[in-house]
């Protein structure tokens, strides 16, 4: 008896269908890439509008204060940073703002991450270096120098304080992370750290001729400034 043998007709069924199916989602690392950079954008968004928002209150605030009886909307540009206390409240009102809003829109898994690089903006970039400044601008006016070496010396204790202050500061904030939340941490002082404190060197030059002209400078320059300690607080995330 004679075997017939049908020829086998290869099935490219499922082989299409796999490679239909590879061919869809090939675009999904592109999808979340796109995913992860909208959020990015609604995180970074939501920080700095939190910390414009903040430093507007505090500006406010302050003009109000200031100008009881005859405040104006515009007063709010012309508030004087001459006082450390003054300065400090500025850069905290931007801080607080800007770790509301990346608080609110990020995901919870980043509130540590957060929390921690707040503590670092206050400590570090806010609380310690504008006391030493403040502390050292004092000293040389109560002294009664001359003016351009009260301006030499205010501005050797301007570096010198912005730079013992950021770098202290950012290690007693570590050491309080450290209590707090039981871990390692461990913060590499950037070119940011220091970049804020550039109202050291207005404050500097406010006491040569050029006072009334730097002030005014200052009093609309440093809300700007300072909105970077908001920013930076709010849009720290967990490593990956």
């Amino acid at each position: 008896m004679t075997k017939i043998v049908l020829p086998i007709r290869e099935n490219n069924y499922s082989s299409d269908f796999h490679n239909s199916l590879n061919s869809k989602f090939i675009a999904k690392p592109s999808f979340v890439n796109n995913k992860k950079q909208e959020t990015d954008k609604k995180i970074k968004m939501a920080s700095l509008g939190g910390s414009i928002v903040g430093t507007a209150l505090y500006l406010l605030v302050a003009a109000k204060v200031m100008n009881k009886k005859n405040f104006k909307i515009g007063d709010m540009l012309k508030v004087d940073f001459n006082s450390a206390l003054r300065t400090m409240g500025l850069a905290t009102a931007s801080l607080i703002g800007g770790l509301s809003g990346g608080l609110i829109a990020d995901d919870p898994k980043n509130k540590k991450p957060k929390l921690k690089e707040a503590m670092h903006q206050f400590l570090g970039n806010i609380i310690t270096p504008i006391t030493i400044v403040g502390i050292g601008t004092k000293w040389i006016e109560k002294q009664k120098y001359s003016m351009w070496k009260a301006a030499t010396l205010g501005f050797a204790a301007a570096m010198i304080g912005v730079g013992l202050g950021v770098t202290g500061g950012n290690k007693i904030a570590s050491i309080v992370n450290e209590k707090i939340y039981k871990e390692d941490d461990k913060r590499k002082v950037g070119i940011k750290d220091f970049g804020i404190h550039i109202d050291d060197i207005f404050a500097v030059m406010g006491m040569t001729d050029l006072g009334a002209t730097v002030k005014s400078f200052v009093s609309k320059a440093l809300p700007i400034v300072f909105l970077i300690c908001g920013y930076e607080a709010g849009t720290k995330q967990q490593k990956e």
